[in-house]
């Protein structure tokens, strides 16, 4: 039997080196982001122990500021004719659902999230 196989210069015939692409190959198998490699790269960018990575700490809460809003909310408004317009928090209410009504997709979604629409 003749073999017809042709060998150029950069392929080897199928013989020893056929283990070293295969699914048997000697490199150990790691779970994702455990490899030695990687836990090293890691390593030199971790604060050391007793070291928090937020130097600002914690967010401030705006207490205060919230108070003051809460109570300009139940300020009534007057228009030019100091007519009534209702509270501020009434108005913003108001204009949340006139911009639903009128079509603005984001109101339309707030009002869905929050239940209003059901």
């Amino acid at each position: 039997m003749q073999d017809d196989t042709i060998y150029s210069p950069h392929t080897e015939p199928d013989s020893e080196n056929k283990d070293e692409n295969s699914t048997k190959s000697k490199e150990v198998e790691h779970e994702w982001g455990k490899h030695p490699n990687s836990q090293k790269a890691l390593k030199k960018h971790q604060y050391p122990k007793g070291m928090s990575g937020n130097v600002l700490g914690s967010k401030k809460k705006f207490e205060a500021l919230g108070n003051n809003l809460k109570k300009l909310a139940e300020q009534e408004t007057l228009n030019w004719n100091n007519k009534s317009l209702g509270t501020r928090k009434n108005q913003v209410l108001e204009r949340i659902w006139k911009d639903a009504i009128g079509g603005d997709l984001k109101k339309i979604q707030l009002l869905a999230w929050l239940g209003c629409l059901d």
